[in-house]
């Protein structure tokens, strides 16, 4: 159920659930019934990070300014001879030597624009997220929430001129009008089994250093072999001592503590990693990974947390929040915005906040509207720039073959029989559901293969929740 529900032709035009409430209302607006090849594709990563905002984007460039749009994932190739669009939006970009290479390679003539979902690191982090390769540099057209990541890019070699500077996405859920569209408190307990007279304290886990999910830390480039162990043994201990902490809060008070692994972490690893330390889980200890991080936070009394971005979402949600600090952080674990949050240092202090749903991080918001969200809409803003692009875009000749061999691509290039047998193969294994034994380098976890698959199903029910908030924008 939503909180907000519009005034519409209720009985042609909506989805109800059992108890005759409005869940959704079905919209015309398909992402794969393309008259042409779409001018714009999106491609997705992380469909909690990512999804929402693609398809805000689609309904208002395809309702405000009649372009067409199409969603999938960054791991979906199978339209790459099918299709020629005129721009490429991609959740990341810092190589060529990337999963993004494919469609760069076969989509020649594409601008390439990377909305870049990750700006915001830790110091160790750093060497790793430079951009690498004269095509990064060159080609690419980057958006940055602020000017510090502008700066750093530049500092990098990027050029000016391709850089945008526009704010934070995903951090613009939580303004008007965004923010009357989410999945509360009665819809998710009932759901997931939770008990909605209780309070809830959301742990939204970012320990990606022992899980896989940092790449700095399992994928480091050589200066950063020595710091990576470093930031792996801190990040184990500080996780045992957090793990420990939680264990003993759900024994002691009668609250619902919700754990959202991150993205890049299957559920499974953690719920063991969990037992291992603690034995068992409480009755009141829940490990979810469905619905978006917004859902949950906007849903949820207490946000609390290691040092998961999703703290700065909720002090944009005006949210009690607090960064758990077990051990203190050692220089090549900070960011700017750590001091500006309120630190749960010891069991006690952890075990007397008080839970009253009541914002505590002024500063932490202020910081975020100075530095990367600032108080304008940069969703609509964004619409207005790829419609801009699209007004005097030209064919870009980006001369991927020259590019795959000064950046030293490692990924084959999508075309020749070795390549297309090894995409057979995958399909096959997909659709007979043992993916998860398909190899290949730095392969993901199947359950994150699973989680994160883009299908038209998903695409059309977040279309159907945002339409009416913003088809009319």
């Amino acid at each position: 159920m939503f909180i907000k529900i519009y005034l519409i032709n209720i009985k042609n035009n909506c989805t109800f659930n059992n108890e005759g409430f409005i869940l959704m209302f079905n919209t015309n607006i398909k992402n794969n019934h393309m008259r042409s090849d779409p001018e714009i594709v999106i491609l997705v990563e992380h469909i909690s990070r990512e999804l929402s905002i693609a398809c805000i984007l689609k309904i208002i460039l395809e309702k405000k300014f009649k372009r067409s749009v199409h969603i999938q994932s960054v791991s979906d190739t199978s339209n790459l001879n099918k299709i020629k669009p005129k721009l490429l939006l991609t959740p990341f970009f810092r190589s060529l030597n990337s999963d993004v290479f494919p469609f760069v390679y076969k989509w020649s003539d594409a601008k390439i624009i990377n909305l870049c979902y990750e700006q915001v690191f830790r110091s160790h982090q750093l060497k790793f997220r430079e951009p690498k390769g004269d095509f990064t540099k060159d080609k690419v057209t980057h958006i940055c929430w602020g000017e510090k990541f502008k700066d750093f890019l530049i500092s990098n070699g990027v050029k000016n001129n391709n850089i945008k500077v526009n704010g934070n996405l995903q951090y613009q859920l939580y303004k008007k009008p965004y923010n009357e569209i989410y999945f509360n408190k009665e819809y998710l307990s009932k759901k997931y089994n939770l008990s909605k007279n209780k309070k809830w304290i959301l742990f939204p886990e970012n320990y990606g250093a022992i899980f896989g999910g940092d790449k700095a830390v399992s994928n480091p480039v050589d200066a950063d072999k020595i710091m990576s162990e470093k930031v792996k043994i801190f990040v184990e201990k500080s996780f045992n001592k957090t793990m420990k902490w939680i264990d003993e809060y759900s024994n002691l008070n009668d609250v619902e503590i919700i754990i959202r692994p991150r993205p890049m972490t299957p559920k499974s690893n953690l719920l063991k990693a969990y037992t291992n330390i603690n034995g068992i889980i409480s009755e009141n200890v829940h490990f979810i990974k469905e619905e978006k991080a917004k859902d949950w936070i906007l849903s949820s009394d207490v946000i609390i947390s290691n040092y998961s971005t999703t703290l700065i979402e909720s002090s944009l949600a005006d949210k009690e929040t607090y960064m758990l600090e077990p051990f203190e952080f050692p220089e090549f674990m900070t960011s700017d915005w750590y001091e500006f949050i309120p630190k749960l240092k010891s069991f006690d202090d952890f075990n007397s906040i008080p839970i009253n749903n009541v914002s505590n991080t002024k500063d932490l918001k202020k910081w975020t509207a100075d530095n990367i969200s600032p108080n304008l809409d940069v969703i609509d803003g964004l619409s207005y720039y790829l419609f801009d692009e699209l007004q005097t875009f030209t064919p870009q000749y980006n001369e991927i073959s020259k590019y795959y061999i000064n950046d030293m691509v490692e990924i084959p290039k999508p075309e020749g029989l070795v390549y297309h047998t090894k995409k057979i193969i995958k399909n096959i294994l997909k659709k007979s559901n043992t993916l998860k034994f398909y190899k290949k380098k730095y392969h993901l976890h199947h359950e994150i293969s699973e989680f994160d698959e883009v299908t038209d199903n998903k695409i059309n029910d977040e279309i159907n929740r945002w339409d009416q908030l913003v088809g009319s924008k």
